[in-house]
């Protein structure tokens, strides 16, 4: 595709989203101010989707190659305001500076950055979506956000006019945009700098880390202080002051090398956009569809309702209804005092569908739904071919059909544990805060994981991943314990083959150490036999 016909497809893709208006009211702004500027500043608002679907090779140079993709649009604004004579005062197109602001990034592997992967890919020098929470900020600054130079030789043309403009861009330093060994193409002079006309920005810098280092010490329950290494954002001019110490968002930007004394990584940001609970409280999802989108004039709003629910239980006859404030009143807050027990005790597992996996979870999706649009009556996965959807069932039936038994080594581990977590969560007032039917729940689970190995007997090892899960439960509702699990504890690896799973063979067998240490301390009057007693 020429540049030309790049330009074209700017032009179009401004006029259709109402962004040509938008830079008109920007450019009578300036004109009306009767002053001169070195540099006239706009801000452009791209969402990659509309793009693409406009044309594919424009939309490809924004995503890939943001800085070559302003100055297509820096060409085509210039050209705009010398043909409708927008501003009188502009003499080069060198003074336009375009930043263009993306919406979105397409939810890809290819388009995250994430913070707990290594290497980084800060060469591309293009766009990338994070996200994570502040934990410091800094003070507001100023930097250069552009500069008009001259060449020093009065006699050289260049010593008059716009024609050496400097701007910021994406990962430049303050020592890039103004210094003074700058010369000029023309006599090879050196350029000096019109301070009048140097144009001042605003600048910040936060910290965030990502919230996946929360969900890896979940569960701690050592008290020492620790710190997560962070990642810098620069947040410049409109971005400024619209980050807050200890919200999460979701960060669009180009993550540079900044080669200062210590080489740091640090990301431009572009856009941001914070996480709010504002889905759940009006239980709608309102998507807003710009009416230029489809050549219509009128603007389109389509709302979704929420297909799902969201129960908050709080017992308010606990202590802790004098810690709740009235600002923070929960959704779906109902008193629990008013529902049977054994209604609460049948839903006592708690499981916490937390994407834990360093897979991207977005990819399967997108791999499955092409697939079945290319090939509705195919096969999908490999495993189809030697497992069928009828062969799973029979594997349930003839597995829900076994009668079971309980070994004395797994008998003995479960009523241990059980009595062990009934001990140490019990205090004087409220009693023990395990159901009546915690044992139940423990029995049944470990049925069930040897009915799927296709035993008759429960072993050890049906216990173990029992316990674990209503561990995790358990500390999702009450904290952690001296058990100790991590979110993800039966499947902290990725299973890619044999190594891995003999990895977490291994590691399975070290919570079963750790699970009958806990037995044998905080469950008097258990006894725990090794199988050669």
């Amino acid at each position: 595709m020429t540049n030309l016909q790049m330009k074209e497809a700017a032009l179009v893709y401004l006029d259709r989203s109402g962004g040509l208006q938008k830079f008109m009211d920007d450019c009578k702004h300036y004109n009306d101010s009767n002053q001169s500027y070195a540099v006239y500043r706009f801000n452009i608002l791209i969402n990659p989707s509309d793009v693409v679907e406009l044309d594919a090779a424009l939309g490809n140079h924004i995503l890939h190659h943001p800085l070559k993709a302003a100055q297509v649009f820096q060409s085509v604004c210039f050209v705009a305001v010398k043909t409708l004579s927008l501003i009188g005062q502009l003499q080069t197109e060198t003074q336009i500076n375009i930043v263009l602001k993306l919406t979105h990034l397409p939810p890809l592997p290819s388009y995250s950055l994430d913070l707990c992967e290594f290497p980084l890919n800060y060469t591309s020098e293009r766009f990338y979506m994070m996200q994570g929470i502040v934990i410091a900020t800094t003070t507001v600054t100023k930097y250069t956000q552009g500069a008009r130079f001259l060449c020093s030789d009065e006699v050289c043309p260049l010593s008059k006019g716009f024609q050496y403009i400097r701007v910021h861009v994406p990962g430049a330093t303050e020592s890039a945009t103004v210094r003074n060994d700058f010369s000029c193409n023309l006599c090879s002079s050196s350029l000096e700098e019109d301070r009048k006309f140097r144009v001042l920005g605003d600048k910040q810098i936060v910290e965030i880390i990502t919230i996946k280092v929360l969900h890896a010490f979940q569960g701690d329950s050592k008290s020492q202080p620790f710190r997560f290494q962070s990642l810098s954002i620069f947040l410049r001019d409109e971005l400024v002051d619209k980050m807050k110490i200890g919200n999460e968002y979701k960060i669009i930007g180009i993550p540079v090398c900044v080669k200062t004394s210590q080489t740091a990584l640090c990301i431009e940001a572009n856009s941001i956009t914070p996480y709010t609970a504002k889905v759940l409280e009006s239980r709608s999802l309102t998507v807003f569809i710009p009416g230029k989108k489809f050549g219509d004039d009128v603007d389109q709003q389509m709302t979704f309702p929420i297909q799902c629910s969201f129960w908050s239980f709080v017992d308010m006859d606990s202590s802790s209804r004098r810690n709740i404030q009235k600002t923070s009143t929960l959704i779906g807050q109902m008193d629990c005092s008013l529902i049977p027990a054994n209604l609460v005790e049948a839903f006592g597992l708690l499981i916490n569908c937390n994407e834990s996996s360093p897979c991207h979870p977005c990819l399967p999706t997108v791999q499955h739904t092409l697939k079945k649009a290319t090939d509705p009556e195919g096969l999908l996965y490999l495993a189809s071919k030697q497992f069928t959807t009828e062969d799973f069932e029979k594997l349930l039936a003839f597995a829900k059909n076994l009668i079971m038994e309980f070994s004395l080594e797994a008998e003995r581990m479960i009523h241990g544990y059980y009595l062990a977590s009934r001990r140490i969560r019990t205090d004087s007032i409220h009693g023990s805060k395990l159901s009546a039917s915690a044992l139940k729940h423990l029995v049944s689970l470990s049925e069930a994981h040897a009915r799927l190995n296709l035993r008759n007997k429960v072993l050890k090892e049906d216990v173990l991943i029992a316990a674990l899960l209503f561990e995790i439960s358990l500390t999702l509702k009450y904290g952690a314990t001296a058990f100790c699990v991590a979110p993800n504890a039966l499947f902290p690896f990725e299973l890619y083959n044999e190594e891995y799973l003999e990895q977490r063979d291994l590691y399975l067998t070290q919570c079963q150490q750790q699970l009958q240490q806990f037995i044998a301390t905080c469950g008097p009057g258990t006894a725990l036999f090794s199988s050669d007693e």
